[in-house]
């Protein structure tokens, strides 16, 4: 079972169990892109907010029919830049 820190009731018969995943949002001029770095989940929104709202949803939906296999998110993630030949 994967690390858990906050256990969520949404319901009387459903208790979900949150874990922390991550993500990087790109905003290409009409939409922001939201990328999970944890499991292989991709997804839109005309704003930081939407986007960030339909990714939570959408790794939901993915473990729900998935599941995680076992896997442990990282425990930390670097964002930098790098230049390649293009």
């Amino acid at each position: 079972m994967p690390e858990t820190s906050i256990v969520k009731i949404t319901d009387s018969l459903h208790i979900a169990y949150m874990r922390t995943i991550h993500a990087v949002f790109q905003n290409d001029g009409a939409w922001f892109v939201a990328r999970c770095l944890d499991f292989p989940v991709t997804t839109q929104g005309k704003t930081l907010a939407a986007a960030k709202k339909n990714l939570e949803e959408a790794v939901e939906l993915y473990l729900e029919t998935w599941g995680d296999s076992g896997t442990k998110p990282s425990r930390e993630v670097y964002l930098t830049s790098i230049e390649v030949a293009a």
